[in-house]
């Protein structure tokens, strides 16, 4: 009996691809912040920084790759990546909302958190959607 992988989803690959740029755009702002540390004051500070999310950013970029050759058997490293966003985008949006309240006026728009927050939160409510459309289509409905 022959099995042929089935075509993943479009969706799928959005979120799969999703899952590399957020661990390159992790380690681009450590090269960043590791770069930026000699012309700083706080040097020991961002240097420590920069290196702990630079492999941070190498793992989550490394499962992404693995999770992706893998296929449907990556779908468990993919939830994964995708609470791992979500609880990342929420830290980001309590950090948002704190900002926030130092402005004076409600404009959530002046923060440079805004809009990774809402990307990361995005991306992992979609993987863990995709996860919970996965599992409705293979259980059985009963009656």
């Amino acid at each position: 009996m022959e099995t042929t992988p089935r075509p993943r989803s479009a969706a799928r690959r959005i979120v799969s691809l999703g899952h590399l740029l957020v661990g390159a755009a992790a380690v681009a702002f450590a090269i960043e912040l590791i770069v930026s540390s000699r012309a700083s004051e706080l040097d020991g500070v961002l240097l420590g920084a920069g290196l702990v999310l630079a492999l941070t950013g190498v793992v989550f970029t490394w499962t992404a790759v693995v999770a992706i050759r893998r296929g449907a058997d990556g779908e468990a490293l993919s939830l994964i990546l995708s609470l791992t966003e979500l609880v990342a985008g929420a830290a980001m949006a309590a950090g948002l909302a704190i900002a926030v309240q130092g402005y004076g006026a409600f404009e959530p728009w002046r923060s440079p958190l805004m809009l990774p927050s809402a990307l990361l939160v995005a991306l992992g409510l979609s993987g863990l959607r995709l996860k919970r459309v996965r599992r409705r289509q293979i259980t059985p409905e009963v009656h």
